[in-house]
C-alpha cells in the first residue's frame, strides 16, 4: 500500500491517493473555486497521475462537510467512477444547515459509514473510526497503521480543529482525539490541513506518539476540562472562513448556492 500526498495550496488542504493491488481511494479531493467559478485543475492533475499509475478508483472519501473548500467527490465520480464515502451523521449537519441556506436536497453519497463499518481495499480493509467535534458527521479513515484523521487533529504546533460550527463540540472533539490517542505510537497521521510560512513546506504526516507528546492544545495528559477551556476560547476569536457560505451549501449539494456569498 502506498500513500501520495497533494497539496492544494489555495486553501491549504491535503487530498490524499492511497493505492494497492492497482486500485486507488482518494480522501478529500479538493476542486478549485475563484470569483465565482469553479476550476478542475488541481483534481484533474490527480487525476492524471491516478491514470498514469494504470490504477483505478475504487471510493472517493470525505472525511466531513468541509467548510472552506468545495470537495471534488462527485467531480471524479461523474468523471471516471467511484464510490462516494462519508460519515453517517451527515444527516445531523444537513439538519442544522438546511434552513439557513435554503438546501433542497442532500447529496446521495454511495456509503454511510460509522465506527461498525469495514470497506475492502485491495489487501486491505479500511476502518472506520467517528471523531465527531469539529462536526458531527467527521470520520477518520485507518488503514493498518495509517489514519486519515480530517480536521480532527492539525499539526502539533496548530493543535485541533475548530469546534464553534452548528453541531460542533469541544467536549465531543476531546472524546474523539482521546480514542485517537489509544492507538499505538507509531500509527501514522494524515492531516487534512497546512498553513505553512511562506518559504516552508506544508507537513502531511505526523506519528501519533509525537501529537500525545507534543499538540499544543491536548496531549496525552491534557485533562478535558483544560481542552474545553483552551478550545472554545480560542474559538471566540475566530472569524467565519472565508468560503463557508460556498464551501457548506456545496459540499451537502453538490450545486453551488443561487446567491453565493464570499464572507
Amino acid at each position: 500500500m502506498k500513500v501520495h500526498p497533494f497539496f492544494h495550496t489555495e486553501t491549504g488542504s491535503f487530498t490524499y491517493v492511497v493505492s494497492d493491488s492497482g486500485l486507488a481511494m482518494i480522501i478529500d479531493p479538493v476542486l478549485d473555486y475563484r470569483d465565482g467559478e469553479i476550476g478542475t485543475s488541481y483534481i484533474d492533475d490527480i487525476l492524471t497521475f491516478i491514470e498514469k499509475k494504470s490504477l483505478k478508483i475504487k471510493y472517493i472519501f470525505d472525511t466531513h462537510i468541509h467548510a472552506d473548500h468545495l470537495s471534488a467527490a462527485g467531480y471524479i465520480k461523474h468523471a471516471v467512477g467511484g464510490k462516494t464515502v462519508i460519515g453517517k451523521r451527515i444527516y445531523d449537519v444537513y439538519a442544522h444547515w438546511k434552513k439557513k441556506y435554503g438546501l433542497t436536497q442532500l447529496v446521495d453519497f454511495d456509503y454511510l459509514v460509522d465506527d461498525a463499518s469495514r470497506l475492502n481495499f485491495g489487501s486491505s480493509v479500511i476502518e472506520v473510526i467517528e471523531t465527531p467535534g469539529h462536526t458531527p458527521s467527521c470520520v477518520s479513515y485507518k488503514i493498518n497503521n495509517h489514519i486519515f484523521v480530517g480536521d480532527t487533529l492539525f499539526s502539533p504546533d496548530r493543535g485541533t480543529s475548530r469546534t464553534d460550527f452548528p453541531g460542533g463540540s469541544a467536549e465531543s472533539l476531546f472524546s474523539s482525539i482521546k480514542k485517537l490517542y489509544t492507538l499505538p505510537n507509531n500509527t501514522i497521521v494524515y492531516l487534512c490541513h497546512d498553513y505553512p510560512p511562506n518559504g516552508s513546506s506544508p507537513i502531511s504526516k505526523i506519528s501519533l506518539g509525537w501529537q500525545k507528546k507534543r499538540n499544543v492544545m491536548l496531549r496525552q495528559d491534557t485533562s478535558k476540562k483544560e481542552y474545553v477551556l483552551i478550545r472554545n476560547r480560542r474559538d471566540d476569536g475566530l472569524k467565519p472562513p472565508h468560503l463557508l457560505s460556498i464551501a457548506v451549501p456545496f459540499n451537502l449539494t453538490y450545486q453551488l448556492p443561487k446567491h453565493p456569498h464570499e464572507g
